[in-house]
């Protein structure tokens, strides 16, 4: 015999019910069209915090394939924080590491993660960001410091171009590669990056100078090559400046 209290037993048998209301049976005296009402509140809370940190998810799926993925992700996964704002990590948890589902969009998990991404920029705690006017040539000195709220993104698909007008469906030959940061204006920014400024961007993390970073891409490369690799890499430095990703130079 359970020792768990009486009212704790019947408030897990109630859980239990709206999570999963196919397969529990009706809590002993309650009305199932009054528990009806309770089902659909828990619903809109859920479906009011993915649909707003996942807006391009709610646009892609229809409104019943949109109800079904909340409808499993409630009764499927044991949440592990009590904070309504932690949802959409649960959320993004949920479709990396619980869910198969072999008729989903085979994209979306990433692009979950992605759309989260912004969520956690948007809300990472960060002293204000000063950019400091720099040339071409300190760029390519100094160690270029980045916004203190960034993050380097490795996807297998492209997913900040799919939407209701293109939804991929086979994986593409080369990983897509995107740098998210927080300007001086508070505002989210994603860039999209080729293979190239992908690396840049890794060798720069490390605190290399611009010339350094670029001296590690040489490779085999001849001395004529190496030297467009230097025009290339100076523009991209200057790009990312200019955007606000790099905001300051340290000493190499």
């Amino acid at each position: 015999m359970s020792n768990t209290p009486e009212f704790q037993q019947l408030q897990r048998q109630l859980l239990n019910y709206l999570r999963q209301p196919q397969a529990a049976s009706v809590p002993a005296g309650f009305a199932p069209e009054r528990l009806a009402i309770y089902r659909e509140l828990l619903y809109n809370k859920f479906d009011e915090s993915l649909s707003t940190c996942f807006p391009v998810i709610h646009s892609i799926l229809s409104r019943d394939s949109w109800r079904t993925l909340v409808l499993d992700f409630i009764a499927g996964h044991q949440c592990l924080s009590p904070y309504y704002r932690q949802i959409p990590d649960e959320f993004v948890q949920y479709l990396h590491q619980e869910r198969e589902r072999p008729g989903d969009l085979p994209f979306l998990a990433e692009l979950a993660h992605f759309e989260w991404m912004e969520l956690q920029l948007s809300i990472a705690e960060a002293e204000p960001v000063t950019i400091t006017s720099l040339s071409d040539a300190q760029l390519l000195s100094g160690a270029p410091v980045f916004a203190p709220v960034m993050q380097l993104l490795h996807y297998h698909w492209p997913v900040q171009e799919i939407s209701p007008a293109f939804l991929p469906e086979e994986t593409p030959a080369a990983l897509t590669h995107i740098l998210g940061f927080r300007n001086n204006d508070d505002q989210v920014q994603f860039i999209a990056l080729n293979p190239a400024t992908a690396q840049l961007v890794m060798l720069l993390q490390k605190g290399l100078s611009g010339q350094q970073a670029l001296q590690e891409m040489k490779g085999e490369l001849t001395d004529e090559q190496f030297i467009e690799l230097t025009l290339f890499g100076r523009q991209i430095l200057a790009d990312l400046h200019h955007q606000g990703a790099i905001i300051d130079i340290l000493p190499a």
